[in-house]
């Protein structure tokens, strides 16, 4: 229903939408307090907003824009809590509000939406009703003093004030709009005055106000966890977007597996071509993913010799979850006519297997791996320039590119964030310092959840780590999730990064696997006899204890 008041467009949700739909059957539960915090109802309205994004052409121009976590509380004038108000913002200006219910009693949990919300001023509201309610009773005792939709929609200041010598209280009413004082007399059928939400809308009972709220929330709940595998957490401030149409995190190394090449620590997508098939089924998926290996068999020779480091820009070859196989680039000197040439090379082989319009992405990757290099006698990041090698060198490259990588034997429970476009070493080191600011910072907030053995461990790589304790129940673990994230986003923010990469695991053992039928013939006892590279590797800086782990510097040698 679309309500005007003075000139501010308001969306009244009297049903859910798809939410109801989905979840009418729901019951409602029994409960003693039906009280909403702050927190969840700022997830209702990132999670919702998200969906109306995603399916309502009217929210576009909130694309880019973000929920204030932090809401103007509006009261009932029975003294209740009524709604959370949430400000829109999109480049520093207020484009909407959002007002999320209180109580569950209120029914579904998105209340108002204000598309063109027009200014009032809380604190001169406040101010005139206390200055009016002390004017009127000056012996009086000032009991409170809230924000309070007193006729919705219209909002005000109310003051509660007792008179000393009768005993009796007094509500005083300013119009936040336009600070005039509005008696406190009852509605009536042909003029308007004071009335109440909750009186109103539980005049029938709270039984369908239940089942409303509780479709609510598991839609909400349903929105989180499709989000949550793009790497957004609406426990949070997120940039509005139209997330349930978009990819994966980068953040969740799982997404992708490597057949030869380097590791990637998080892929920026390029481009895509050709299209993906139709996978429903787990026979379906393994089949498709004996096709792409087989595929990989036909080229690599080709891709090795003409278009991968050291020859050309290509690091990796692999496949990804949706279906696609995987290029990816070093970064540099990639353009749409050799993407197409490479295409035309895998596209050629796939038709010879009766695949058509093969599904290919092209990307870059963050790597960071290096090799020591007898000929030049030091270590060598896979990446640099190749104009002084001399053969042998060529050779031992060649060799190590044609392995499939190792993997990381993690157990993701969630991955949030987004790891950015990291080019070369340099800035890998200046981004894990960053990283490593904030793990120190929230030390002393994560160091509970450790003592109670919560987590187990938690450490800054080119994501944010954290090991969750894998005997906790699945509710035990999401809380943790709901509680550390807010604390990492918050101090991140102040390190001016937004949508920080964090990634919840559980672990069994702390080793290193490899790919399925992997023919890596890398050992630990090629370590043995290494030279020290902490004199010789560049721009390290604080992280030297990450050497042996997959997300610092990975050691080879020749």
């Amino acid at each position: 229903m679309i309500r005007n008041k003075i000139g501010t467009r308001v969306m009244l949700l009297a049903v859910l939408l798809v939410a109801i739909a989905l979840v009418s059957t729901v019951s409602a539960q029994n409960e003693t307090n039906y009280s909403v915090t702050k927190e969840v109802a700022f997830e209702h309205a990132n999670a919702q907003i998200i969906n109306f994004i995603a399916d309502d052409t009217e929210f576009e121009g909130w694309k880019g824009a973000s929920i204030d976590p932090k809401p103007l509380e509006l009261y009932d004038p029975n003294g209740q809590k009524l709604y959370y108000q949430f400000s829109v913002y999109k480049n520093n200006s207020l484009i909407g509000r959002v007002d999320v219910g209180a109580n569950k009693t209120l029914g579904q949990s998105i209340q108002v939406i204000e598309l063109t919300p027009v200014l009032y001023n809380t604190t001169e509201a406040m101010k005139k009703s206390i200055e009016t309610a002390r004017n009127e009773y000056p012996d009086g005792e000032i009991k409170s003093t809230e924000i309070v939709v007193y006729s919705y929609p219209s909002i005000g200041a109310m003051t509660l004030i007792k008179d000393r010598a009768s005993g009796n209280e007094h509500r005083i009413f300013v119009d936040a709009y336009t600070l005039e004082v509005i008696p406190d007399r009852p509605a009536t059928e042909t003029k308007p005055g004071i009335w109440s939400v909750f009186d109103r809308r539980l005049k029938n009972g709270v039984e369908e106000n239940l089942k409303g709220w509780q479709a609510s929330d598991q839609f909400t709940k349903s929105i989180e966890q499709e989000v949550a595998s793009k790497g957004i957490c609406i426990s949070v401030p997120v940039t509005l977007d139209n997330y349930l149409n978009y990819d994966v995190t980068n953040v969740n190394y799982d997404y992708y597996s490597y057949f030869s090449g380097l590791y990637s620590l998080g892929n920026t997508v390029i481009s895509r071509y050709g299209k993906l098939p139709v996978l429903e089924t787990e026979e379906q998926k393994e089949n498709w993913n004996s096709t792409l290996e087989e595929l990989n068999n036909r080229i690599k020779d080709t891709v090795a010799s003409k278009y991968m480091y050291p020859h050309g820009e290509v690091m990796s070859c692999g496949t990804n979850s949706r279906g696609y196989f995987v290029i990816l680039f070093k970064y540099g000197n990639v353009d749409e006519p050799l993407m197409s040439e490479i295409y035309a090379l895998i596209n050629d082989s796939a038709k010879e297997m009766g695949v058509q319009d093969i599904p290919v992405e092209f990307g870059y990757g963050t790597y960071w791996e290096e090799i020591y290099l007898e000929g030049i006698n030091r270590w060598y990041w896979l990446g640099e320039n190749t104009e002084n090698l001399s053969e042998s060198d060529i050779d031992a490259l060649e060799g190590d590119m044609e392995h499939r990588p190792t993997m990381p034997l993690n157990k993701t429970i969630v991955a949030y964030g987004k790891i950015p476009l990291l080019k070369d070493p340099n800035e890998i080191n200046l981004w894990q310092e960053k990283l490593y600011t904030i793990t120190d910072r929230i030390q002393e907030k994560i160091t509970p959840y450790m003592e109670k053995g919560q987590i187990i461990t938690y450490e800054a790589r080119i994501r944010l780590e954290i090991v969750i304790n894998d005997t906790l129940s699945s509710e035990e673990k999401n809380t943790i999730i709901r509680e550390v994230y807010p604390v990492i986003d918050e101090e991140a923010r102040k390190q001016n990064i937004t949508n920080v990469p964090v990634v919840f695991t559980t672990s069994e053992e702390d080793s290193m696997k490899e790919s399925n039928n992997s023919n890596n013939s890398d050992s630990e006892s090629d370590t043995e006899d290494k030279p020290s590279k902490n004199n010789s590797t560049p721009g390290f800086g604080l992280l030297g204890s990450l050497t042996c782990l997959y997300g610092g510097w990975k050691l080879r040698k020749k």
